[in-house]
């Protein structure tokens, strides 16, 4: 079936005019696919429409090929069922957390052309004369594949040079977002940029609270956080010493957590089980190497719970979900994982292993383990679970010791690291 697909970007800032080659591929195309917002625009907008644009459109000739489809997935259907010529209407850079990312990943190559606008990212760091290939760019607004939420801010900003925040809906505007900003930090609102009545308001985290604004949208975020040193743990990308988390005694010891972190051979997204979390240690260094991961500590003491969620919120560890409760049956309904901790299973071991393989498609399960018989359990489980690919090791950690003018190495209890994948 023959198809074409263009996907052509609009700017609605004065002065702004489709160019002859998006003009054309306009005018040739037999559907003019947009949302009842761009259309609105581009109805209001004289030189969007062409009349004294390079294009020579002439947009009242074009509407009869207009039809209006404001959901991605529907207009997605409605060109999987065409043949010929069809171009659809984004704002600014399609390419940019737009629609044209999404058809190009549901289009062959040679179906879709892009002709893009200025994007709104562009246009924001040109207000404030700021260069932004430093930045990160954090998107809140109807995102399925990422897993940012306003709780990851903190961790971000730790990580990167300037925010870049696409808000989105009911809890993730400006007034929601600014109490997951680190304090020191300034904070650019833009209201409607490109728009003729676009507006800067340039602020801090503290002052966009309490003022609890409604801002006019669209609108976006640049953020620029403070580079200090003192920040806790902010300039550690990995290593964080048991002095520095909130425990009462339970946590993986640093060395031990560094070999279990590298068993795991993490990904960068995806869902980790950290089952037994304690001081919830293991999910905050691995939420801090790889933001991207959704992380689920699981306790079941809820004094450790809390002191989970201060640690999140001490170290900048971002959006961990803390799940309260003891395993195997409140693991039933959480995302299925692709990396699993089971720490202090106890005599539940073996059916933790068994709700965990239920729930695990691939993927890799690592078990601290001090006793003899605890090896035992968890590899013979763990095979008759269908986790063919086995191995352990024994980390055994000796520590420098003060006696007197003197140190001496003190040997720490030995763990052993049991995996199992598949």
């Amino acid at each position: 079936m023959f198809r074409r697909i263009f996907v052509i970007g609009v700017r609605f800032c004065p002065g702004f005019a489709l160019s002859a080659e998006a003009g054309k591929r306009l005018s040739e195309s037999d559907v003019i696919l947009t949302s009842r917002r761009i259309l609105d625009d581009l109805s209001n907008n004289v030189d969007i429409a062409g009349h004294n644009g390079p294009c020579g459109l002439d947009w009242e000739e074009l509407r009869p090929k207009v039809k209006v489809i404001d959901k991605v997935d529907e207009t997605v259907s409605f060109l999987r069922g065409i043949s010929g010529k069809a171009s659809v209407l984004a704002s600014g850079d399609p390419l940019f957390f737009g629609i044209g990312g999404v058809l190009a990943a549901e289009f062959p190559r040679e179906e879709v052309e892009v002709y893009p606008a200025l994007s709104s990212m562009q246009l924001a760091f040109a207000r404030i004369g700021r260069p932004w290939e430093d930045a990160f760019f954090v998107s809140l607004h109807g995102r399925k594949k990422r897993h940012w939420q306003p709780e990851d801010l903190p961790l971000l900003a730790g990580m990167h040079q300037k925010l870049m925040i696409l808000t989105g809906g009911e809890g993730r505007r400006p007034r929601d977002i600014a109490p997951h900003l680190p304090g020191d930090c300034r904070v650019f609102v833009f209201e409607r940029i490109g728009y003729p009545d676009e507006n800067l308001v340039e602020t801090t985290p503290a002052e966009l609270e309490r003022a609890n604004r409604v801002f006019s949208e669209p609108n976006l975020l640049i953020v620029e956080p403070a580079r200090r040193d003192d920040i806790q743990g902010a300039e550690i990308a990995f290593g964080l010493g048991e002095d520095e988390f909130e425990h009462d005694g339970l946590i993986t010891k640093d060395e031990i957590r560094a070999a279990l972190l590298h068993k795991l051979r993490l990904p960068r997204e995806g869902v980790l089980w950290d089952i037994g979390a304690g001081s919830g240690s293991v999910g905050i260094e691995a939420k801090r190497l790889c933001p991207g991961l959704k992380v689920y500590a699981v306790e079941k003491n809820r004094k450790r719970a809390e002191k989970i969620a201060l640690n999140c919120l001490q170290l900048s560890a971002g959006a961990i979900n803390v799940v309260e409760g003891e395993a195997p049956k409140i693991l039933a309904g959480l995302p299925a994982p692709q990396r699993v901790v089971i720490g202090g299973g106890g005599g539940e071991l073996i059916d933790i292993i068994k709700a965990v393989s239920g729930a695990m498609g691939k993927g890799i399960v690592v078990i601290p383990a001090i006793t003899l018989e605890s090896i035992r359990e968890a590899m013979e489980a763990l095979k008759g679970e269908g986790f063919a690919k086995l191995d352990a090791a024994s980390v055994a950690v000796s520590r420098m010791t003060p006696v007197g003018d003197r140190n001496y190495m003190k040997a720490l209890n030995p763990v052993f690291l049991i995996r199992g994948s598949r």
